[in-house]
C-alpha cells in the first residue's frame, strides 16, 4: 500500500497545540502539521492524528529519543512513527529551545 497520508509535530516553546496546525492536501498527498510545545501536547496530537487516518507521523529534531518512545508507547505503535535527526557534524550548530 502506498501511504498518503502523513503527520508531522513540530515543539518549540511558544507553540501551542489549538492554535498552531495546518493541512496541505493534494489529490494524492495530505499532511497534518501540528505545533506543540510539550510532550503531552505531542501525544494528543499524535493521537488526534490517528482519528484522521494519518499512516505515518514524523516529528522533528527537537523530540529526544525518550518524548519519542513514549510517543510511540501512547499510539501503541499504531502507525510507523520517525524522528529527524541532524549528522552528529551539524549537532553542534543546533540550539534547541
Amino acid at each position: 500500500m502506498t501511504l498518503s497520508r502523513y503527520g508531522f509535530i513540530v515543539k518549540a516553546a511558544d507553540l501551542e497545540l489549538f492554535k498552531h496546525h495546518g493541512r496541505i492536501k493534494s489529490e494524492g498527498f495530505d499532511l497534518a502539521v501540528s505545533g506543540v510545545s510539550t510532550l503531552e501536547e505531542a501525544i494528543m496530537a499524535a493521537q488526534e492524528m490517528l482519528t484522521r487516518r494519518i499512516e505515518l507521523i514524523e516529528l522533528c529534531g527537537g523530540f529526544t529519543a525518550e518524548e519519542e518512545a513514549a510517543i510511540r508507547e501512547a499510539i501503541n505503535d499504531h502507525v510507523p512513527l520517525g524522528r529527524a535527526v541532524s549528522r552528529p557534524e551539524d549537532q553542534g550548530r543546533i540550539h534547541w529551545n
